[in-house]
């Protein structure tokens, strides 16, 4: 039988009750397999007071931290349906996303009840939200119930125990549903990729609202009966000291997060070296072959490329635990799911053959929530999952990915991958960040632009770039349009928002 969140913490609390699950390096509380059981049985009873169904939708608007993990987990232990809402959407997804979900109840930390409040008359949760204090949380609701006895009926490992809603940066957000068996599914691929054993420590600095912080830094961790720290939100001031402290032995990180830990080890000169970690795992968008060199080479550890979707429960590719083969600028090898390429006919295709990338496994959803010709639509006509991710793998059956096929750049009927000129654009050291992307042209089609966030202090003019990427790339790559601008939008993640930044610099320009 597949487990559900109930039967797995139930065994968790059983076989190791003392072993520390979670740590919430906020306000230094610590949360073991024992405790967790009887917060979720607590929490369950306290729904139960509430006129919570089986079945029902609970929404959580929360930072990251003990409370949020008792809310995510209490959720799903009990049968109803977790929807984590993300902290930097705009006011009309948020919005979207609770009434799309039919959500019944929402958990909103103080930080972000103004917002819930002024929204709550248009989206049915007037008496319906919950205030939780991030560190005195549940504990007077649930300390009045029973933590022996749950209220609620079996789980069965094909309901659904999430929606999470993608993040609708060109149309309304889709809900992605996630059943008890795609989520722990999705755990385990990251335990076989990454070696996880009981005495790893995973850092969580990724938020609780995005896949990756939810999957592969929290239900791994439970999966593979090991345990998290998690911080509200990623400091940078406190990255270090965090990992020191509770000798935490792997991270999960995005690239932006990454060329952080680098800039600030130039600045202070104080590589860390000597300390637990064993290796750092990168996700969410392509990480630059350099700054993967520089990692390595500054912090002496193994980085992991891997990919994954919110619709495959995070990862489908990842890059192997040494001593077996990693290979920089590939996302990896297949872990407990099956990957394969495919032409615009559906036809397989071989070693080395670009197109889209396909997958099938127990961790990809079934469906999107309400929504059948979009959940038609992601699938191929024999049941693989449309990645949208245009890509290759080599002889080795290492995946590569060349670029997103709605961001694929066709200039004279030539088509350039974004990507291909963001890693030439991030060997110059004068750039922070970049996004390459097709500008409309009378003459090509579409012609290559890109926008550029230059390092603090930088001189770098539009001539100097031009004549790198002349260089660099030759006329035909070489970028027809240079926007400098102070910043580019991110998703919850931490991955650059590609089509956004087009949508707006052709809108206005």
């Amino acid at each position: 039988m597949t487990d559900t969140f109930r039967s797995l913490i139930d065994r968790r609390a059983s076989d190791m009750p003392d072993h520390i699950y979670l740590v919430d390096a906020d306000c230094d509380r610590m949360m073991s397999y024992r405790d967790l059981k009887e917060t979720c049985v607590g929490f369950g009873n306290l729904l139960h007071s509430m006129n919570v169904r089986p079945s029902s939708k609970v929404a959580f608007l929360m930072d990251n931290g003990y409370w949020t993990v008792s809310v995510l987990m209490g959720t799903m232990y009990n049968g109803c349906t977790s929807v984590p809402i993300n902290a930097v959407a705009s006011r009309k997804n948020i919005i979207y996303a609770l009434q799309h979900s039919d959500t019944d109840l929402i958990f909103v930390s103080s930080e972000y009840k103004a917002l819930i409040c002024e929204i709550a008359s248009e989206v049915g949760l007037q008496e319906r939200i919950v205030d939780v204090d991030m560190d005195v949380g549940l504990s007077v609701q649930l300390s009045q119930f029973d933590v022996t006895e749950p209220r609620f009926a079996d789980v069965d490992c094909d309901s659904s125990a999430m929606i999470l809603h993608t993040s609708g940066t060109t149309s309304l957000p889709k809900g992605a549903v996630l059943t008890h068996t795609n989520l722990i599914a999705g755990g385990r691929n990251v335990m076989l990729a990454q070696d996880l054993t009981e005495t790893d420590i995973a850092y969580c600095m990724l938020p609780l609202y995005h896949i990756n912080g939810q999957v592969v830094t929290t239900v791994a961790p439970l999966v593979s009966q090991s345990q998290v720290v998690m911080s509200r939100k990623f400091s940078l001031s406190k990255f270090w000291p965090i990992i020191l402290k509770y000798r935490c032995t792997w991270f999960s990180t995005v690239p932006t997060i990454t060329k952080y830990l680098l800039d600030d080890a130039r600045n202070r000169g104080d590589e860390k070296k000597n300390c637990s970690l064993r290796f750092a795992r990168s996700a969410s968008s392509a990480m630059p072959a350099q700054m993967h060199a520089d990692f390595e080479e500054t912090f002496a550890i193994p980085m992991l490329e891997s990919i994954g979707l919110t619709e495959t429960a995070a990862p489908i590719l990842a890059n192997p635990m040494p001593p077996a083969i990693r290979k920089s600028g590939s996302v990896g090898i297949p872990f407990g799911n099956e990957v394969a390429v495919i032409d615009n006919e559906e036809n397989v295709l071989g070693i080395n053959e670009v197109g889209e990338i396909i997958v099938r496994g127990d961790n990809v959803i079934g469906e999107y929530y309400k929504a059948p010709e979009a959940t038609a639509e992601a699938f191929t006509s024999k049941g693989w999952f449309r990645t949208g991710d245009l890509g290759y793998y080599d002889e080795d059956g290492y995946f590569y990915v060349t670029g997103r096929i709605k961001e694929l750049i066709i200039k004279g009927g030539e088509n350039v991958s974004p990507r291909e000129i963001d890693d030439v654009l991030y060997r110059n050291k004068n750039i922070l960040e970049v996004a390459s992307f097709g500008y409309p042209s009378d003459a090509y089609g579409q012609v290559i632009a890109v926008a550029v966030v230059l390092k603090p202090n930088s001189q770098c003019t539009e001539k100097d770039l031009l004549d790198f990427c002349v260089k660099e790339l030759g006329e035909f790559l070489c970028p027809s349009k240079i926007f400098f601008v102070d910043e580019l939008p991110k998703g919850p993640s931490g991955k650059i928002q590609r089509l956004r930044v087009a949508n707006s610099l052709i809108e206005n320009n």
